[in-house]
Order: structure tokens, then sequence, then C-alpha cells
């Protein structure tokens, strides 16, 4: 989890704390904003058994269909202060909420779907609704087509969904101490649905949002799921990587996905969100019935674990809920834009990488470099596992924040012809083990390898000759053999690595 992350997963969770305890008050209208029907006039819910609940609009009306449950209440709300504006009561198998005589034009609004199965309360909230023409429509989320096509990669035929099955880092579902974990959380449990609502459970009420981590720049904290169990706390990242190892351990598909968080109406309605792909959160997707779905552990936890040192903090108690889990595309998207999931396999794409280079990404997950000069890949491009460079390539420079953030790459050779790193090239490749840097090399600059926190060995080429501040920061597995006029490289790092060689 880069510092980046940290930052904006505190700033998720304190505005989250905040929006859901905005009292009443003076209406603040969501009006004024385009608001562009989505194409969908209905969409389902699903119940932590499996059952479908169909949510619709009909004219003027909010629909609510299931045979499973027949009781719901339906509660209009506005999406920019959060305040109730009307609540119905649908009892025995009623199934229309007309909100003709409550909903203004052209204003944006939330509608709670909440209802009890098996003395449980559920609460769906993340329904978004606007009356245009005395017609409700469903607001068409500004990423929907985004994800519709970034989700391409949540395949479900057999071969990938053993791929999802399969321990990577950080996701340790072969592990003894985790299946022990995993077999106990869900003891009882009778089939994959409900072995997945125990698993998601227990994250919600049993772990903590790690706070004291977000703002600590003197440990790098690690995202292993038995590390994470056994202390009970963690992050967005973190919660991800125990859902799907859990999961994993049951047989049950599930992966880690990476992408941005909206908090409130300005980050939903904002247009600049259609162009960034910088991803500051993180959760996980589970197939169930042959079909994938959607869940945020940190958006619905119940505690946070608050104070100035990772083994000295206390638990603060808030209420969980079940809004974010096992949710439809359509309703994620609202308030989520899915950049990536942690899958092995790769989306097919090519393009320019650099003026005189090219790249393709092939389905198995291999990205091959092609050409000469500098190298960049397009921003947000990240969906590869393995690098290769062609072997008729003249690649002199890898360009900045190249492969930022692309966290599955393990290793990577860099070609002999290859003289500079730029800053950022390889900050935040979480999964990067070992990198081979050429005899030639002459400059490795700011922040190049900054958190990649399971990098092992890299051996300096006495060939360089600058060596950029940070460059090997927070890397505190590394074993680095440097030569000795770059002496002092490492003052003013955060964590330095683990061991420093000069030859």
């Amino acid at each position: 989890m880069t510092q980046r992350r940290r930052v904006a997963a505190l700033l998720l969770s304190v505005v989250i704390c905040v929006v859901f305890v905005v009292p009443g008050g003076s209406k603040v209208s969501a009006s004024g904003s385009n608001l562009e029907a989505a194409d969908f006039t209905s969409y389902q819910l699903v119940t932590y058994k499996g059952d479908t609940i169909t949510v619709g609009v009909d004219g003027s009306c909010f629909t609510v269909v299931s045979d499973a449950v027949s009781d719901f209440t339906v509660t209009l709300k506005d999406a920019v202060s959060y305040s109730r504006v009307k609540e119905i009561s649908l009892e025995d198998g009623e199934t229309s909420a007309d909100f003709a005589d409550y909903a203004e034009e052209d204003t944006l609004y939330y509608v709670s779907v909440r209802y009890t199965l098996d003395g449980t309360d559920f609460d769906s909230a993340n329904n978004y609704v606007f009356m245009e023409d005395g017609k409700l429509n469903f607001y068409k989320s500004l990423v929907y087509d985004f994800n519709v096509d970034r989700c391409s990669e949540l395949l479900t035929d057999g071969e990938s969904l053993k791929e999802d099955l399969m321990p990577q880092n950080d996701i340790e579902c072969d592990s003894p101490i985790l299946k022990s974990y995993s077999d106990e959380i869900c003891e009882g449990a009778t089939d994959d649905w409900n072995k997945v609502f125990k698993i998601y459970t227990y994250i919600t009420r049993v772990m903590s949002y790690d706070d004291v981590q977000v703002s600590d720049s003197s440990v790098v904290y690690q995202d292993g799921c038995v590390c994470l169990l056994r202390r009970g706390v963690a992050i967005c990242e973190g919660f991800g990587n125990v859902f799907t190892a859990l999961c994993r351990a049951q047989g049950i598909p599930a992966t880690v996905e990476f992408g941005i968080g909206m908090v409130d109406y300005d980050e939903i309605t904002d247009e600049s969100i259609e162009t960034n792909e910088s991803p500051d959160h993180a959760w996980a997707a589970v197939c169930l019935g042959n079909k994938w779905f959607f869940v945020d552990p940190t958006f619905d936890i119940g505690s946070y674990y608050e104070g100035d040192s990772w083994d000295s903090g206390h638990v603060e108690y808030s209420t969980p809920g079940y809004n974010y889990y096992l949710l439809p595309l359509e309703a994620f998207s609202y308030d989520h834009k899915i950049c990536d999931a942690d899958t092995v396999h790769g989306i097919e794409e090519s393009g320019s990488c650099g003026d005189y280079a090219t790249y393709d990404i092939s389905m198995d997950g291999t990205l091959t470099i092609h050409g000469r000069g500098e190298i960049k890949l397009p921003y947000g491009c990240n969906g590869f596992s393995k690098v290769v460079f062609a072997s008729d390539s003249d690649i002199t420079a890898i360009g900045e924040e190249c492969f930022s953030d692309c966290d599955l790459i393990t290793s990577v050779v860099i070609p002999d012809t290859v003289t500079e790193i730029d800053n950022s090239a390889f900050n935040t490749c979480e999964d990067l083990e070992y990198v081979y840097l050429p005899e030639g090399l002459t400059t490795i600059s700011k922040q190049a390898f900054d958190y990649c926190d399971e990098l092992a060995y890299v051996r300096v080429p006495d060939s360089v000759t600058d060596l950029g501040q940070w460059a090997f920061d927070d890397c505190p597995r590394l074993y680095i053999s440097v030569p000795s006029s770059l002496d002092g490289f490492d003052s003013n790092y955060d964590i330095e690595p683990m061991h420093i060689e000069q030859r």
C-alpha cells in the first residue's frame, strides 16, 4: 500500500465517518448538474443466501420485487445532505414506492432499500436516481462504461476461475494457518453463499480499520493475510487480501481490485473522475453462482484502530453495515472506479509507449515492448504480470512512472541497452522481488523503486554515477549491493534496505 494510498484511505475513513452522521436541517439541493439517465431501468441485488431482489424504476415509482423477502422499507435521501426526504414501507408483497410528490426535478437522490432476513438487518443504499419530466431514472455513473470494460478481465470459464483460487503475494490461501482461520470462520456454513457471508461478517465486525498505519511513515506495514488476521487490523488493501484469501481457502474464486473510491456527491459527479486512473482504494470481487459480485469491507467496517503507534493503539467501535456486500456492477459503479483486478491474466491491448516504441499485452498477462528510445506506458496501463523486451528492441530509457503501480510483476530484466531509469519508474510495484540492472546503466532517478516492499536483491552496476533521492526507500527486505562511489545514497530514507553492501 503506497503512502499515497494510505493517505487517501485515511481521508476516506474520515469522510465516511462524517457523511453518515450528517444531521437533518436545511436541505442542500443536488440540482444543477448534467444528470444523465442510465440505459438500464432495473438490476438485481442478492441476499446473503443468493436470492434475488430486483430494484427498478417505473414512471415515478421505485420498485422492489423479490420472492425471498416480503417486507421492505424504501427511503429517498438527498445525495448532498444525506437527509431523509421520504420513507415508504412496502409490506406483504407491495412492490412500488411512488416518489412523484417528493422528488424534485433534476435533483440527485439515492434510495435505501432496507429489509430483515433471518434476524439480520440489511440496507442496500447504493441506488442513485433522479426525476426528469415526472419520470424516475437511474443515474448513469460517470465511470459505468469504463467499469464495464475493465471488468472484462473477470472471466467465468473454468481455467480463469482456477487462477482465482491460487495463492499470490499477500494472499496465502495455501497456508495451513490461514486455512485454519478460514475453516473456523466458516464453521457451520452449508454452502458457498453462507461461507462468503461469514467471511465478510468476520472482517467488518471483528477486524478494525488501521488509522495508525495511514499516518505512519516510519514502518512498512505488510499486507500478508496471516499477519493481518493475527493483528486484527488492516487498511483497504489488507481487507481485500484477507477476504480474497479466506474465500480461496474455501475453494471460492475471488480477487482483489484496485481503483478509486468516491465518498460524496462532489466526487460522484466530478467529471475529472473519467480521466483519473490513479488508484487510492482497494476492495474485492467474488464469484458465486458463476457471476461476479463486488464487496468493499472498508466502506462497511465497524471498528477503527486509533493511537500513536502500531503496538499501542486502541479500538474505537461504530456500527458496521452490509451496504457494500455482493453489489452488482450497476450499483457498485456509483462510487467506485475499477482500475484493475489482481488477476494474473491480462486484458488484451496494444498501443504506443514512446516516440519510437510500442507495446502489446497478451491474454496470458505478458507485456511485450518493441522499438527504441525511451518508453513510458500509457496512464492506467497495468493489466499484466510479466514484462518482456523484444529481442530486436533498442530501449535506452525507462521513462518517468513507466511501471508505477504495476502490482503483479515479480521480476524484471532491464535490457543492456538501457542507460537511464527515470523518476518513480517502478514506484509501488508491490510484488516485485528481483530486478536485473545492466552494466552501462548510468542513472537511477528519484524514487525509482520506492515502495517495492517485496524487493529482495539488487546489484547496482559500477557504471551508475547518479542514484537519486529515495531511489530504494521503503524496501525493508532489500539486500542491495552498490559501488563505494555511491556511499550515503540512503540518507533521509524513511525506511532503509535490510542490508547495504558497499563494494
